[in-house]
């Protein structure tokens, strides 16, 4: 399966360490070119170091700015670029990463929402992936499911 994470943090770290340990094709995906250069260069801060240096070669792990690369064929794509932050700030990223989603996504998906925000937001990010489909006049089906980042993947 692939698998896109929209966000790199610890916990997604982990996650996707995890996830290509049973054999899916993982990228992680940042808006950040700087942030994603540097753990290419192998900077990255003291908690991150011990899951990136521990990933195997032979695992399919990828980290990229490119939204629309790391979403084309993807059969799953987790939402945690900015889950962190007050309210108002979370629901802003979240729903910028649900519209990234419905720009790019090019067949079914499982978006998974890692947010631990209301259950509102749900439908918000179903509506605004709905519209950008609408936008670009393609018929893409996908499923939205919630996995609140306090409840490990």
């Amino acid at each position: 399966m692939k698998i896109s994470i929209m966000g790199i943090d610890y916990d997604e770290l982990l996650s996707g360490k995890a996830l290509a340990e049973m054999g899916n094709e993982v990228t992680y995906v940042s808006h950040d070119n700087k942030r994603i250069a540097n753990i290419k260069r192998g900077y990255y801060n003291v908690d991150e170091a011990m899951i990136i240096k521990s990933l195997n070669p032979d695992y399919s792990i990828d980290f990229t700015a490119n939204i629309k690369a790391a979403l084309s064929n993807s059969n799953m794509c987790f939402i945690s670029e900015g889950i962190t932050g007050d309210s108002s700030e979370k629901l802003e990223n979240i729903l910028q990463v649900a519209k990234d989603i419905g720009a790019n996504m090019t067949s079914h998906m499982f978006i998974v929402d890692r947010s631990s925000l209301e259950v509102s937001v749900r439908d918000k990010i179903k509506e605004t992936i709905e519209e950008e489909l609408t936008k670009r006049n393609v018929k893409l089906t996908f499923e939205l499911i919630s996995n609140p980042n306090f409840l490990k993947a």
